[in-house]
């Protein structure tokens, strides 16, 4: 593959340093949301998480294109490695339509590689065009550790994507809570997520408005269930 320019990483590969498509359930139940960052048009807030030293971080951002488009792009596993750097190996294990369980390795600068298992889960509203997608650890479902890679447990989260205001564009968040294990010191990995989910957000935006026309048709798809 010719080499890519640097874009934001995965949603999982961001989430390694953060201690990660389409609220959470687990976390700090009724914890406020601080803010830690507004910049262009980006809003990153973050929340602590019961027991952990890391976490819960929410990017919210408003954009044109349609809830569907959006979509399209992060529904779209194959595509990644076309646009997210670092990442060595994606594999789908199983796809039912709405289910997947999706295996990755990433490589980690300065630190050993990581690997996990997700299984992500897709719900469509068509009448109302929201969009989620949540997703969750879940490495029982796929290869076992090895010793070239730190394994990541403690990995969940989810995508939002609905009209805005209006009902001209999308209101998008995205919500992640993980621990990247091994030996990332916390307050490394807490600045890293400050800086990187909201990148991360902006990069699947652009790569959703460079395929805008492939993914109108694909999207249709999706909101007749195929």
């Amino acid at each position: 593959m010719p080499a890519a320019p640097r874009r934001a990483a995965s949603p999982w590969l961001l989430s390694l340093f953060a201690a990660v498509v389409i609220g959470i359930a687990a976390g700090a139940h009724g914890a406020d949301w601080e803010q830690i960052s507004d910049k262009g048009g980006l809003l990153v807030q973050r929340r602590p998480v019961a027991g952990s030293s890391s976490f819960e971080i929410r990017v919210t951002t408003r954009s044109p294109l349609s809830p569907a488009v959006i979509f399209d792009t992060l529904w779209s596993h194959r595509d990644y490695p076309q646009f997210i750097p670092h990442l060595k190996r994606l594999e789908i294990l199983s796809d039912t339509g709405n289910d997947r369980v999706v295996y990755e390795q990433v490589a980690v600068p300065l630190a050993q590689d990581r690997d996990y298992t997700v299984r992500l889960q897709k719900h469509i509203d068509p009448a109302a065009r929201r969009y989620e997608i949540f997703f969750e650890a879940a490495n029982d479902a796929g290869p076992a550790p090895d010793s070239r890679h730190v394994r990541v447990q403690q990995l969940r989260g989810s995508w939002t994507i609905e009209p805005d205001a209006g009902g001209k564009g999308s209101l998008v968040r995205y919500d992640l809570f993980t621990e990247p294990g091994g030996s990332i010191p916390t307050w490394i990995a807490n600045r890293a997520q400050r800086e990187s989910v909201a990148d991360l957000v902006a990069a699947v935006l652009k790569r959703a408005r460079e395929n805008e026309g492939t993914a109108i048709k694909r999207a249709a798809d999706h909101d007749e269930g195929k």
